[in-house]
């Protein structure tokens, strides 16, 4: 059995049980930081589930190191350097660069968390406070956009186990 199947379905599990949490809070919350860890922490969990996904196809279709993929490209990589060129690693790519797409939001957005912002601070002030703004990522980061793309996840990884299962 893949060792990843479970480990992807886990961080799908976790992303579930933070998007009940975020739900909850986020209509009724006056804790913004609280709703906005929500979001980020559903958000980690699914780019986690998905960068285990791709090990999961990598090991599928034997790759020597599946560790060591860490995105599509090496997954493309690795597959093309054994002679496979299977369509779920394909579609992935395509998902990815094509904007607009589920997964391409949410690759995004988890490069929006990563990103330092360099903010002005005061010369004048002998401490340094930045204001820290997650106006975008309030915008962004609702239940419903995560539910949908957790939900258009579990579609993919769906359908691409029942077609690795036929293979």
């Amino acid at each position: 059995m893949n060792p990843y199947l479970s480990v992807v379905n886990q961080h799908v599990c976790f992303s579930a049980l933070l998007l009940e949490q975020l739900a909850e809070y986020e209509g009724k919350s006056t804790n913004r930081l609280q709703v906005l860890a929500l979001a980020q922490s559903v958000l980690l969990q699914l780019e986690i589930s998905y960068r285990f996904y791709l090990r999961e196809v990598a090991a599928t279709y034997k790759c020597r190191e599946p560790e060591q993929i860490q995105d599509v490209d090496t997954l493309i990589s690795a597959l093309q350097s054994m002679g496979k060129h299977p369509a779920e690693a394909s579609e992935l790519a395509n998902l990815e660069q094509q904007p607009g797409s589920w997964l391409s939001g949410l690759l995004s957005a988890c490069h929006q968390v990563m990103r330092v912002q360099s903010e002005q601070v005061s010369q004048h002030s002998p401490i340094a406070v930045v204001q820290v703004s997650s106006d975008q990522d309030d915008q962004e980061l609702t239940a419903e956009r995560l539910s949908d793309w957790r939900n258009a996840f579990l579609e993919v990884v769906e359908r691409h186990r029942q077609h690795m299962l036929e293979c």
